[in-house]
């Protein structure tokens, strides 16, 4: 049996000398360096901020340019977790809840190809091994799972989708729900023990830094299975000629470094560089990138005020990557998470941004000779995701706060099942013409101009 400690907050207060660099340098808050100090004493000695709470993009740049590794990020997952318990999660959240009804995973239903439907049904249902490499697929890979499927690199592996167990935690922790996060890290642990498998690679770096760091130092739970970075695996494979390329993309990108590699540094970042040059590709840096990488939009949904405003402050967050991207004058934009890559296609769409958009996984599998989907298949999933989170937003509007109370699926899985949805297949339907979709956009972006006028934009 396995010993668990009690939650440990990352936070070192002692530490802390309440300089506000981390703040200061923060490549979204950017503030004056009196104001960042008084931020860090009311975060510290009142609990509360005027800026920080209501604008940080959860992107833990903050925890690099601490010049005492005190983990400022924490002080800010400590008390937007203290909120939650004042006043529960926003109705807009059960959009990425599996345990609650609707969820983006049961609305996808409606619209994924029997193919697609297989391969989550294989993902979802298998029973691994004490022989088995997993691959933990990802719930948020799951919404596309045609850039895997298929795929000789599924070959190494026994492919598990981790929706089950919420991505260990990963949005939640980052959104602050560090309670939770103990209660899934729990509920994961039982899960390994009983698959007994002989490693486990998560296809996400947020995955892998959640069970391989969070869980062990800040929640207490450790697990006996192994962990294996799935970057990592591919390099390694790469090397050891597991996997060969045959084709040269000979193509300029530039990268998106997601939230979670940066505690994880350099390797991170250099490594999936190498892959994808290796891919030929060249390499165009934007002007935030690896520690001062802007979030995609995604995590912008952490500091969240209003429940009604919060897409259109995930889409701006959005805007601003978009900008740097098409500033390179590469041809596409490459992240290798699957959280972001979702939320990068519908905003490329809802801004209308020309700058093509892909997993790294997509590339590596091009390289390696193998037939991938087209792009349309991107701009068919994006507008499925629109029209989604338009749903889901109107349906929010009615809704109250909410606790999450229920992290394990029942026997039934019903919060997996598509129900009819009306309103939602008529959204959807609308979005087919090519004359609504650039309608839309102008739509949103115009609202989303009001609603985000003022809202802070990195300098160059």
């Amino acid at each position: 049996m396995i010993s668990s400690m009690e939650r440990v907050s990352r936070f070192n207060g002692d530490a802390c000398d309440r300089c506000g660099e981390c703040l200061h340098q923060c490549p979204v808050l950017q503030l004056p360096i009196e104001e960042a100090r008084t931020e860090m004493h009311n975060l510290i000695e009142r609990g509360g901020s005027t800026i920080v709470l209501t604008r940080c993009t959860s992107c833990m740049s903050c925890d690099i340019y601490c010049p005492k590794d005190a983990k400022p990020y924490g002080l800010i997952q400590r008390r937007w977790n203290e909120r939650y318990k004042k006043t529960g999660a926003p109705p807009l959240y059960r959009f990425v809840c599996p345990t609650y009804e609707p969820n983006i995973w049961q609305l996808l239903n409606l619209f994924v190809s029997p193919e697609e439907r297989g391969w989550i049904d294989e993902w979802m249902n298998g029973e691994p091994g004490r022989d088995d490499t997993i691959l933990l697929v990802g719930s948020y890979t799951r919404l596309f799972p045609f850039i895997l499927g298929r795929s000789a690199l599924l070959g190494f592996f026994k492919p598990i989708d981790m929706l089950d167990q919420w991505e260990g935690g990963a949005y939640l922790y980052q959104g602050g729900y560090l309670d939770l996060v103990r209660d899934i890290a729990l509920r994961c642990r039982e899960d390994l023990q009983a698959w007994g498998a002989k490693a486990a690679v998560p296809l996400l770096d947020a995955v892998y830094h959640m069970f391989a760091h969070v869980h062990p130092r800040e929640m207490g739970v450790i697990h006996v299975t192994p962990f294996i970075n799935f970057t990592e695996w591919l390099k390694e494979s790469l090397d050891t000629g597991r996997i060969t390329l045959t084709r040269s993309l000979n193509i300029a990108i530039t990268v998106h470094d997601n939230c979670y590699s940066k505690p994880m540094g350099s390797a991170v970042w250099d490594t999936h560089r190498e892959i994808l040059k290796r891919c030929g590709c060249r390499i165009v840096e934007m002007r935030h990138n690896r520690q001062n990488a802007l979030c995609c939009g995604f995590g912008r949904g952490a500091s969240w005020k209003r429940n009604i405003s919060m897409p259109f402050e995930i889409i701006n967050t959005s805007m601003l990557k978009f900008r740097e991207a098409e500033e390179t004058g590469a041809s596409a934009l490459v992240s290798y998470c699957a959280g972001c890559i979702y939320l990068l296609w519908a905003a490329k769409e809802l801004l209308g941004s020309r700058i093509d958009v892909y997993h790294s996984i997509e590339i590596v599998r091009i390289a390696m000779g193998e037939d991938v989907h087209p792009p349309r298949d991107h701009v068919r999933r994006a507008w499925d995701m629109i029209a989604i989170i338009t749903y889901q937003w109107i349906v929010s509007l009615f809704q109250k706060n909410f606790a999450i109370e229920t992290i394990t699926f029942d026997d039934a899985r019903s919060t997996l099942i598509p129900r009819r949805y009306p309103l939602l297949r008529f959204i959807r339907w609308t979005f087919n013409s090519r004359i609504m979709q650039r309608g839309y956009g102008r739509f949103f972006r115009f609202v989303m101009g009001l609603v985000c006028r003022g809202g802070t934009v990195p300098s160059p």
